[in-house]
């Protein structure tokens, strides 16, 4: 029996990363964060790279930093030398956002009476594996991952192994705790990451798509076979003529050769619903996975039955808000106030709200307020008709 030949799809999609979780302290160096241990780099370019996916990211970045920092006393001092402790803990957020992680390198100062806290990108932090008494030792440095050697790998102990000493440097790596993540954190908007690569694609297939005049709509067959330098140049020739925004609509002119005319047929376009639907159903996946409660949050429109949009954005905000973004500003902030602790100051820093009704000023109103003014107009149509009635008597 003839075996049927299978036409073999390739697999575009994404798993989640490998981490060596066996991994013991007897192998002296990090734990790749996956196979070639260049995830980071995977979640920074999906970030980058959807517009949606980074719309997403940016306003949850923007909406945990809220107001900024509400006032606190002037004897905390500030986290290094040449850094607010307003443009620190920002960088702390972005981080977090992005990776669901942030990392601080502590230093003990020269006169050894108060830690220094620097931030580091944690994109570029690898740990080392655990030890018997289940505690990771040391973390490793490197500003890209993907070209290393002895050189550019820095080596520092984790912040706890051991009593600090001056002019050492240590490291504090902070995500929040998850059973199956005991190294690395796995932001939670991963579980859409089949999704974002989808949005960057569509976004990809589009440029191409305009820039090749919206689709090959006809195919030309050449009666007669040519050699490859003709052909080579009369696709260039059609592609400069026809191709691209700025040719829509030009005239397609051919001569036969020896009263032999080539052959034009049309391509029936594929449907554009089937590209709507996927880019609708691309779009819900991607507001899920990043928990956010209305698309509109990501300065998409939706059809809902708001009297204002500006009402729309401050319900889901509020929502989000309450869901989400409280959440991720508690834990950042715990962590920041224990790196004041440590210098024996006071857990005082504290984030202000996000006031999103700035942004709408003069576009709307609360509820409460808007029943007033209509109750108010009510009253007053019922007086006028009053004194109507009553000058009509």
């Amino acid at each position: 029996m003839k075996e049927t030949m299978k036409l073999a799809q390739r697999d575009y999609s994404v798993s989640q990363p490998r981490i060596d979780i066996k991994q013991r302290a007897a192998w002296k160096n990090w734990v790749n964060f996956d196979y070639d241990n260049l995830f980071t780099n995977v979640l920074y370019n999906m970030y980058a790279d959807s517009p949606l996916q980074s719309s997403i990211i940016n306003n949850q970045i923007k909406y945990v930093k809220g107001a900024g920092l509400k006032e606190y006393t002037a004897s905390i001092f500030q986290p290094n030398i040449g850094e607010r402790w307003e443009d620190f803990i920002e960088k702390c957020v972005t981080d977090y956002c992005i990776y669901a992680a942030f990392a601080v390198q502590v230093v003990v100062s020269e006169s050894g009476d108060k830690f220094l806290y620097y931030h580091t990108p944690v994109n570029q932090v690898r740990l080392g594996a655990y030890n018997e008494n289940n505690q990771i030792e040391t973390a490793y440095l490197a500003t890209d991952w993907s070209r290393i050697n002895n050189s550019n790998v820095v080596e520092l102990k984790m912040f706890g192994v051991e009593q600090p000493k001056k002019g050492e440097r240590y490291l504090m790596y902070f995500k929040k705790y998850d059973p199956n993540e005991l190294y690395y954190a796995i932001p939670k908007w991963y579980s859409g990451a089949n999704w974002v690569l989808a949005d960057i694609a569509l976004s990809r297939y589009y440029n191409n798509y305009i820039r090749n005049n919206f689709s090959a709509n006809l195919s030309i067959a050449y009666p007669n076979d040519l050699d490859e330098e003709k052909k080579a140049e009369l696709y260039e020739l059609l592609t400069q003529s026809f191709g691209g925004q700025d040719n829509a609509g030009n005239i397609l002119l051919l001569f036969g050769e020896n009263g032999t005319l080539p052959e034009v047929k049309p391509i029936e376009s594929v449907n554009a619903d089937l590209y709507q639907n996927v880019c609708d159903t691309v779009l819900k996946y991607i507001v899920s996975a990043n928990r956010l409660t209305s698309p509109i949050l990501a300065g998409l429109s939706t059809s809902s039955g708001f009297s204002s949009k500006s009402d729309e954005i401050i319900a889901a905000y509020n929502l989000y808000k309450l869901t989400v973004i409280d959440d991720m500003r508690t834990f950042i902030m715990d962590k920041i106030n224990y790196l004041l602790t440590l210098n024996g100051q006071p857990r005082c820093l504290v984030l202000d709200d996000y006031d999103i009704r700035k942004e709408f000023e003069g576009e709307t109103t609360s509820n409460d307020t808007k029943e007033a003014e209509q109750i108010d107009a009510d009253n007053n149509a019922d007086n006028q008709e009053e004194q109507i009635d009553g000058t009509e008597q």
